[in-house]
């Protein structure tokens, strides 16, 4: 293992404890709004539930990203492999930013009222999300292409494959 990937390991299970930690905090923060905005109680539970299952995207994107790193570790980054476990993780932000223009509009629906600053911290989640969308599928397409590089080369003969010396 190269000290490249041990490094991403280590910034992926910060992120996952960061995710832990932060679904501890966000049942304290919506105990404190409730308690600030009685009125809107009755959604706490609903909305904490909603934000945790809206999570659960991005912890299955992390975890598909240990796999990536397993494959580059193999030595296997341009492989049919690598295209599956990126297209997982794309089709995973997809969901969770799909996820959060519905959670934007049930909140609407449900509390009746939208705030400015509500509506700024979604916009900024979901341009960073359709941001990693796209980085995510410009990335895949490169490896796709490749792969089938690398796919019609092995086909043309295995002389090819090695660059550093001429055909």
């Amino acid at each position: 293992m190269r000290w490249e990937t041990k490094l991403l390991r280590f910034l992926l299970v910060a992120q996952l404890f960061a995710l832990i930690v932060g679904c501890g905090f966000l049942y304290f923060l919506s105990l404190e709004s409730a308690q600030n905005w009685p009125t809107l109680a009755h959604l706490r539970l609903p909305i904490y539930v909603a934000s945790l299952i809206g999570l659960i995207p991005v912890a299955a994107a992390i975890m598909s990203m240990f796999d990536f790193l397993r494959v580059v570790d193999r030595g296997h980054q341009f492989s049919a492999h690598t295209v599956q476990i990126l297209r997982r993780i794309r089709l995973l932000i997809a969901a969770f930013a799909a996820y959060l223009a519905l959670g934007l509009v049930g909140f609407w629906a449900a509390s009746g009222m939208m705030h400015a600053t509500l509506l700024f911290a979604w916009f900024v989640t979901e341009t960073s999300a359709l941001f990693l969308f796209t980085v995510v599928a410009l990335f895949e397409r490169i490896v796709t292409a490749a792969v089938e590089l690398r796919t019609h080369h092995g086909a043309a003969g295995e002389a090819h494959t090695d660059h550093r010396r001429p055909c």
